[in-house]
């Protein structure tokens, strides 16, 4: 009598697989999580970024979500981007990072920071422009 291995063979090769992919996405969000960590690093030490205002401008963007309370995208580093382009001014659009729920109105939500002083939050309606600013 001859023991057939191939069905456990394939077995071990799937249980393979799905670890090695468990193991892919741990190791993606860590890397997430340490390139937030460096980037919010690297403005603070650098004092809010590139092109600043003075001494008053030290926006540290630290969530921005794009759409509505069922259907919503990380709009994290378009936020980010904007601030810095356009010294701190953020259009509430598709181009953030996609339509996340097609034909509903949709809201920027932004949490951020002015150096150590307690979390902001702003709110723009689609199509609206915001301002995010750290003059008192």
């Amino acid at each position: 009598m001859t023991l057939d291995t191939r069905p456990l063979l394939r077995i071990a090769a799937i249980l393979a697989l799905s670890a090695a992919t468990t193991s892919a996405f741990a190791q993606s969000a860590e890397y997430r999580r340490g390139y937030d960590d460096g980037y919010a690093a690297g403005l603070r030490e650098a004092g809010g970024g590139g092109r600043g205002e003075g001494r008053g401008w030290r926006v540290f963007v630290e969530d921005a979500e794009y759409g509505t309370h069922y259907a919503s995208c990380d709009a994290r580093r378009a936020v980010r981007y904007q601030v810095e382009r356009n010294r701190g001014t953020v259009r509430a659009d598709n181009q953030l990072c996609g339509d996340p729920a097609h034909g509903e109105p949709k809201r920027l939500r932004i949490v951020y920071r002015c150096g150590d002083s307690e979390a902001v939050r702003v709110v723009a309606r689609e199509n609206e422009t915001v301002r995010l600013s750290c003059r008192r």
